[in-house]
């Protein structure tokens, strides 16, 4: 079996929060809600006064919000170019919100705490890390919460990546195939370098690829991540959310929905 190596923090670089990490526009605009904050809030029943961790806190901007709503929040990553963005981000805000918020730079081995939080989130995290990897945090993280605690996670879901996505293509080949071509004549067309290019962009299916996807080493269905976390521990509610509106997400959002969200709390015994 080829040995599964961890991904380094050099790859999580100001390259790849400017230009590769969606949800750039929180930087640009201090007001922009993460889109994750909702569920976040919803899957973890937080409340103002709740001690949070936020595990691969990124850019910052999920930290700040749940500070807004009266959380306690550490946001650790052990990218130094996530935590700069971080902390000039923080910077941005009322000294209420930068009182209840702190940013660290910090790896995983040195994740010591004991019944310290009453929700820790990984959002958009598990898919960069290997199962051995996830063993090793899992761990950490149970104790590192209270009795009581929640643990979120949210992910890309590869039911979504496999069917939802290239069904939602093919349903809107005629429409796309038009509006291309229209580009075309126009002479508004971003592919219109080549034939090949364009004829690409209109019977384009499959999940586009990024610098940012092409980090997504772990991803799973929402049955298969149930599974992996029951057999550590954890009692756990799963839910697909889609944000998008037409009938096919509607109808398989249940199982293909993009990302899953994930509620877990520590087994007793």
């Amino acid at each position: 079996m080829e040995e599964q190596h961890a991904i380094g923090p050099e790859l999580y670089d100001r390259s790849y929060y400017l230009r590769s990490l969606p949800g750039l526009e929180h930087l640009e605009d201090p007001e922009v809600i993460d889109t994750a904050a909702e569920e976040t809030i919803r899957f973890g029943s937080i409340k103002a006064g709740d001690r949070v961790l936020d595990f691969g806190c990124g850019r910052g901007s999920l930290a700040i919000v749940l500070a807004k709503e009266g959380s306690s929040v550490l946001g650790v990553d052990f990218s130094r170019d996530a935590i700069d963005f971080a902390q000039e981000y923080r910077k941005r805000f009322a000294e209420e919100i930068q009182k209840r918020t702190e940013f660290r730079l910090m790896t995983m081995d040195e994740l010591n705490w004991e019944g310290e939080f009453d929700v820790i989130v990984l959002n958009q995290v598990y898919e960069h890390l290997h199962d051995w990897e996830l063993e090793i945090l899992l761990s950490k993280l149970k104790r590192a919460l209270k009795t009581t605690g929640t643990l979120v996670i949210s992910t890309p879901n590869l039911n979504y990546i496999r069917f939802l996505y290239p069904l939602k293509r093919l349903s809107e080949f005629p429409f796309k195939a038009i509006k291309e071509i229209l580009r075309f004549f126009r002479g508004r067309s971003k592919h219109a370098s080549s034939l090949k290019a364009f004829l690409r962009e209109i019977f384009k299916i499959r999940y586009p690829e990024s610098e940012h996807t092409r980090l997504h080493i772990n991803l799973q269905t929402p049955g298969s991540i149930r599974k992996f976390m029951e057999r550590r521990g954890f009692s756990v509610t799963v839910e697909c959310i889609d944000r998008r509106h037409n009938l096919l997400s509607r109808a398989t959002c249940k199982w293909w929905g993009e990302t899953i969200w994930l509620a877990a709390i520590v087994m007793e015994g």
